[in-house]
């Protein structure tokens, strides 16, 4: 059996500028099969968001400073401030694929005299260490006073707090929360293509907003590394035990075939042009507000097509789901699979 597959993921827009605090990339994969777009773009998207390992100044030595609540003379912002806008100082490892590698706390160094700004490119870095945003402000000196700290940037993913570290016993050491993750937003689009007679096919149209630290591509083809790597686990379980009764398993995967078939028939008589997977995508995987997911939850609403059975009057009959929640609706159906709310509740799905 033949899968329609493209030929290769193509990158049509990077955006990488000075003025922009971050870089995008848009990619297009087409054609693919129906229902294969939504698949494919939300199993990258959580990847992207939760799985790409960065490295984050997690903690800090002041000479003769134990807290972060304390103030440093001659400099503008207290500790806190400096600890806040540390956090968004971005780190890059020049080989980004050894970036596991890297075990031990790297030890970063900031010396310098006032009055002056300490700027992200103030910061000593070792071989192999790079600051992504050098021009990003740390703090103001405002005396004539020499600055001098001590910091610790370790690897990790997504953001962990300080509650969640492994803290050490030096009381000298000043922690902060690790916001790990190179990839600022993701967003995934689906269209419709036409091969040959058939115009069912799927296009799917990946956004990708990462900090200066990566590159679009490069976070791209390691979140892509990491499901194959999960697949694979899967694939080589049984590949062998398969191949071997691959004849008693034909009439198996067919009778599934068949079912997913009628299923896919019955779904189209209800909801013409919303392909199942889209139907069968959980509340949870949207982005709505927590309050809107409560709601929707609590009347047994769990995935997209129990949203599309509810018209607008029955929603905003749910307690505490008002306007807002709806429009939230409207807005993620729209903007993730391009479906119009309104429309199909009139009868144009």
């Amino acid at each position: 059996m033949e899968f329609v597959k493209p030929e290769k993921m193509i990158l049509e827009t990077l955006e990488e500028s000075e003025e922009l605090e971050y870089k995008y990339g848009r990619f297009v994969l087409s054609p693919l099969e129906r229902g294969y777009a939504v698949t494919i773009g939300n199993a990258l998207r959580r990847v992207l968001l939760s799985s790409i390992p960065g490295l984050a100044i997690t903690s800090i030595r002041i000479p003769g400073k134990l807290h972060e609540f304390d103030v440093i003379e001659g400099v503008q912002e207290d500790i806190l401030e400096i600890t806040v806008n540390l956090k968004k100082v971005e780190l890059k490892v020049v080989d980004f694929d050894n970036i596991g590698n890297l075990k031990e706390p790297i030890v970063l160094r900031i010396e310098k005299m006032g009055p002056a700004e300490i700027k992200a490119g103030d910061i000593i870095t070792p071989p192999g260490i790079e600051i992504a945003n050098p021009d990003f402000k740390i703090a103001t000196m405002n005396a004539n006073k020499k600055f001098e700290m001590e910091l610790y940037a370790t690897v990790g993913k997504g953001f962990v707090s300080t509650s969640e570290m492994d803290l050490s016993k030096d009381i000298e050491m000043i922690y902060i929360d690790g916001v790990y993750s190179p990839v600022i937003r993701v967003n995934y689009l689906t269209e419709k293509v036409r091969v040959g007679k058939r115009t069912d096919y799927d296009k799917l149209i990946l956004e990708v907003w990462t900090k200066k630290s990566i590159d679009p591509k490069e976070a791209l083809v390691k979140a892509t590394k990491i499901l194959i790597e999960h697949f694979n686990i899967i694939y080589s379980s049984w590949r062998e035990e398969i191949d071997l009764t691959e004849a008693e398993a034909i009439p198996e995967s067919m009778e599934t075939n068949v079912s997913e078939e009628i299923a896919g028939q019955e779904v189209e008589e209800e909801f013409k042009n919303v392909s199942l997977e889209v139907l069968e995508t959980r509340i949870d995987e949207l982005d709505l507000s927590k309050r809107a997911k409560n709601c929707l939850k609590r009347e047994k609403i769990n995935t997209v097509r129990d949203i599309l059975k509810k018209d607008p009057d029955e929603l905003m009959k749910i307690k505490n789901f008002g306007k807002k929640s709806l429009d939230e609706i409207r807005k993620e159906l729209k903007e993730k699979f391009q479906l119009d709310y309104d429309e199909i509740q009139k009868g144009g799905a």
